[in-house]
């Protein structure tokens, strides 16, 4: 199983400590396989959970959609107590075809469901962090300003998303909120959401370990690649300036 020959690799790897788990086919009823679970509790790793997020809208104007999606989200919220996590990312939601004109009442949607995800989140102990977009249409809280304060009103954590944050133009220097307590680390060219390993795009990671050093983060820095390479060269940039 592809998952488990995941979890040997990082499980080997003595730099990896967190693996995140996305509940997303073909693992959505990852909760419901005993066996499985089993497995995953059985290596020397922690855990956090990305709730699903093709397929799911928690701002769309259909209220079936929109609770379907709360729903979904919610049931990583139970998988993080099944696997002995206290992180789950949650994607804010998008604009649909249907909405263009009417940001301001699916904002509020959007809001209003974030809102009871976190709620749900706190009472089984559990930090649901939302995460920014990238720079894609129809895409919302690209705006990393804009997040912070939804995030501040509703008393949320943010899940830092540094390559979707340089596609919307944002430096190092703009990108520290006291709300972060979880950080999808990956590289880019300022344009395109590509997940390289780091130091293959532009952004100026040495500048945004830095300010999140200085600023004592002690939250998790979750490498989010798309190849073995890629995190062994990522793991290597970060040797190289004695993070790990």
């Amino acid at each position: 199983m592809a998952i488990e020959r995941s979890l040997e690799y990082f499980d080997s790897n003595k730099y990896i400590d967190y693996v995140e788990i996305i509940q997303q086919y073909p693992y959505r009823e990852i909760d419901e396989d005993e066996k499985l679970i089993d497995t995953i509790n059985s290596y020397d790793l922690k855990y956090t959970i990305h709730a699903p997020f093709i397929d799911i809208n928690i701002a769309s104007l259909n209220s079936a959609v929109s609770n379907t999606s709360v729903s979904e989200i919610k049931r990583s919220v139970d998988l993080a107590n099944i696997i002995d996590s206290d992180i789950i990312v949650v994607h804010p939601g998008i604009i649909g075809f249907n909405g263009r004109g009417k940001e301001e009442l699916i904002y509020k949607i959007a809001e209003d469901k974030l809102k009871d995800i976190g709620d749900y989140a706190k009472d089984n102990g559990v930090n649901a962090c939302i995460e920014n977009l990238p720079n894609i249409i129809d895409f919302m809280y690209v705006d990393l300003n804009l997040l912070e304060k939804t995030l501040e009103k509703l008393k949320l954590p943010m899940t830092l998303d540094i390559g979707h944050a340089h596609t919307a133009g944002f430096t190092p220097d703009e990108i520290y909120f006291d709300s972060v307590k979880h950080i999808h680390v990956h590289d880019n060219n300022g344009r395109d959401d590509t997940h390289l390993a780091l130091g293959e795009g532009t952004f100026d990671l040495n500048r945004f370990f830095d300010i999140f050093a200085k600023n004592k983060y002690d939250g998790i820095y979750m490498l989010e690649l798309n190849s073995i390479d890629s995190i062994e060269k990522s793991i290597e940039f970060m040797k190289n300036l004695n993070l790990i």
